[in-house]
């Protein structure tokens, strides 16, 4: 009687790839219901302030291991799966994962069990415009045998097939699995896909807990043409050439990642594997470079200069704050017309070129920022979307300083007086720590990027250089690999400030102005002289 009715329990479900599941970190009160009790659905949001719709609540994920056979030809995965490994935070009866519908999902198992599943679309609608992505949740409602329990480790496998689409953010740029074309209108040329995933990009190719407080390790293997070079985050464990023409390139990430620091990026490269030595530690890092093999001689000249100034540059920033991060680093200068922008991806920055033709390049400029985020949001992640500030600030702050030590750039301190006077007032009405709650104005250059990073200058100027720096550093060490609030900065940088009474409650009011006033604040440096 019992074999019959999961017999009937289970018919009509289809099959995922392989994903193995984890709790996720969540970000207020327990997600999902009663840590304890009755089994009940994990939560199908973690409350981030600008994006609801993503992350899920009763478990954290361990441990991803992807498994993708991409067509570049057709833009399919013939095959693709995902295992997750995960502990449970409640007694769980049903979870979700954010995933687009994209697929065809043909088998989903928890603790090697069967499992029913559907797609839904995550709430609340994240945008009235139609061209907007709207995100989706992969809902799982196990067998009861096999119900992840609160403190115990489970598994989850989804087997899927299908066209990975890009998707389009509130502000309209695009992210996730992007076809590496050029021109942006047909007739085109298309050798791959060019695969960047924040804000959510990472659910356009592989069922996930998308939201940065949920880090986890990653294997990624993808299966592709023997021509082709495919690169995931960390370090490659090997390439196996297979009997049908393909190969197959295993990466493996150790360090605790964000899910939209991940990629599966497939093209036809100019590979490279090189070795640089850290400084300050003595390491020898590997260096995995991909430039786009259509580049021109005089393109290939240009990024490769710019190739070869980055272990100095990492050094320098080493030498900032502190050892870098991860095992291995690199990058990769594809040629992805429509894209436009830069991403930190883990250990393999990755550079679209020229918004319209996708010509590959790499500005030296942008190498240091994109680097510097191995340290400052890589590493040292944002709570919430809404916390972007912390991690471009002191990527901008980063540059400035670099442009000015290296390059014959602005003083900082200069930067700061000549944005302070000349931008309008309109700029200020946006708050960094607040985004005036709408999650198309996240990437807005003013608050997010220069005025964070004044934030950064100004809190120099209050406490020195060495002070300043020894804080930096204390960061990366206390949070390595984990998450940091507004909240937690700020009462971080007063405990490390060396100010006490008046001053001290002076620079909690500076940083409410800076970060959450909507109006130029008018607290400066100057005022704790």
């Amino acid at each position: 009687m019992k074999t019959r009715g999961w017999q009937r329990w289970i018919a009509g479900t289809s099959l995922l790839v392989g994903v193995v599941v984890a709790v996720p970190a969540t970000i207020g009160a327990k997600p999902g219901g009663q840590a304890k009790g009755k089994p009940a659905a994990g939560a199908r949001s973690l409350g981030d302030p600008l994006f609801p719709q993503l992350g899920n609540g009763g478990y954290d994920v361990e441990h991803y291991t992807i498994e993708i056979d991409y067509d570049p030809v057709a833009n399919r995965f013939d095959a693709a799966s995902v295992e997750i490994l995960a502990t449970a935070s409640q007694h769980l009866s049903e979870l979700s994962f954010d995933f687009q519908d994209d697929f065809v999902v043909s088998a989903v198992t928890v603790n090697g069990r069967s499992a029913r599943h559907r797609f839904e679309a995550a709430t609340p609608s994240l945008s009235s415009d139609p061209v907007v992505t709207q995100p989706m949740k992969l809902v799982i409602v196990p067998h009861p045998s096999s119900w992840p329990k609160p403190g115990r480790p489970f598994t989850v496998r989804i087997d899927y097939a299908g066209n990975p689409r890009p998707i389009v953010d509130p502000d309209q740029t695009i992210e996730g699995w992007i076809p590496a074309c050029y021109p942006v209108d047909p007739p085109r040329t298309c050798d791959g896909a060019y695969v960047v995933g924040e804000p959510m990009g990472a659910q356009s190719w592989f069922p996930s807990n998308n939201h940065p407080t949920d880090k986890a390790t990653f294997d990624t293997f993808i299966t592709v043409p023997e021509e082709k070079t495919a690169l995931g985050v960390g370090e490659l464990v090997s390439r196996v050439v297979n009997d049908d023409g393909t190969a197959t390139w295993h990466w493996r990430e150790d360090d605790p990642t964000a899910t939209y620091l991940t990629t599966a990026t497939v093209g036809d490269f100019l590979y490279t594997l090189e070795s640089m030595m850290e400084t300050s530690t003595g390491r020898q890092l590997p260096i995995y470079n991909a430039v786009d093999a259509s580049a021109t001689p005089a393109q290939l000249a240009a990024i490769d200069a710019s190739l070869a100034a980055a272990p100095g540059q990492l050094d320098f920033l080493s030498d900032l704050y502190g050892p870098y991060p991860f095992d291995s680093t690199g990058a990769v200068a594809d040629r992805a017309a429509g894209v436009g922008y830069a991403l930190e991806v883990q250990t393999k920055p990755h550079y679209a070129g020229d918004f319209t033709t996708g010509d590959p390049s790499i500005a030296i400029d942008t190498q240091l920022h994109e680097l510097a985020h191995q340290w400052w949001g890589n590493s040292v992640t944002p709570r919430v979307w809404s916390d972007l500030w912390f991690s471009e600030g002191w990527v901008t702050w980063s540059t400035w300083h670099w442009e000015f030590v290296e390059g014959g750039g602005s003083d900082p301190a200069a930067i700061f007086d000549a944005l302070y006077a000349s931008t309008p007032a309109a700029d200020w009405a946006i708050a960094p720590a607040v985004l005036d709650r709408d999650p198309a104005n996240l990437f807005l250059d003013f608050p997010t990027y220069d005025r964070a990073a004044m934030t950064l200058e100004g809190l120099r100027e209050i406490v020195g250089d060495e002070t300043f720096f020894e804080l930096a550093r204390a960061l990366q060490v206390e949070l390595r690999y984990g998450n940091i609030s507004t909240a937690q900065f700020i009462d971080f940088a007063k405990q490390h400030s060396g100010l006490s009474g008046e001053r001290l409650d002076l620079l909690d009011d500076y940083f409410q102005q800076w970060l959450y006033l909507e109006t130029r604040p008018t607290l400066l440096p100057e005022d704790f002289d």
